[in-house]
């Protein structure tokens, strides 16, 4: 047993749930396997920072490496982001909603193996898998937010639209209508 698993019940316990674990099939099965990328924008960069090894705190196994960003790649990612903000920005918020939705179909259809994945940090199945739905849950709330037509200004399904509550009180005639109603109901009681 490594020296980073704990004795005893817990930390037999969770060496036990991971020893039947094939660490190469799950890392392979999401693509995790030779020298990765530590920076992305939609696709893996060509990073040029330092090496980082993970290393399994179950049994000390090497589980990958990631060649961590450097400063040139965090510009990249940070000029990438504001372009992608201008264009993510305009998408109607129910549809932005819906692309949070199949994200959380994917970690549903995912969950077991994901659950997997982290159990490889030393964490019980159980305990990875609730991790999993843990972010399952969170886009299922985020998908409830993108529908909430409330306030003065709404959500849209058209593209560049927007639906807002907006008072006509351009003419001066309707400045005289909205002074004598709220001056007739005021004075209305005091009459006799």
């Amino acid at each position: 047993m490594s020296k980073f698993c704990l004795p005893g019940a817990l930390g037999g316990h969770v060496f036990r749930a991971n020893k039947d674990l094939h660490h190469e099939s799950i890392l392979e099965k999401f693509n995790l396997t030779g020298e990765l990328s530590g920076a992305g924008t939609g696709s893996w960069l060509q990073c040029h920072g330092e090496e980082l090894v993970s290393i399994s705190p179950i049994d000390g196994q090497s589980l990958g490496t990631v060649r961590c960003a450097a400063g040139k790649d965090y510009e990249d990612v940070v000029s990438q982001a504001v372009e992608a903000f201008e264009y993510w920005r305009l998408v109607p918020a129910p549809r932005r909603g819906d692309i949070v939705r199949q994200i959380g179909n994917a970690l549903r259809q995912n969950k077991k193996e994901l659950g997997a994945l982290v159990t490889l940090e030393r964490k019980i199945r159980v305990e990875g898998e609730g991790e999993v739905q843990e972010m399952i849950d969170i886009a299922d709330f985020a998908v409830g937010q993108s529908r909430m037509l409330y306030g003065l200004s709404m959500h849209s399904e058209r593209p560049g639209h927007r639906m807002y509550e907006q008072w006509h009180l351009g003419r001066r005639r309707d400045y005289e209508l909205l002074i004598f109603r709220w001056r007739y109901g005021r004075g209305m009681p005091c009459w006799r």
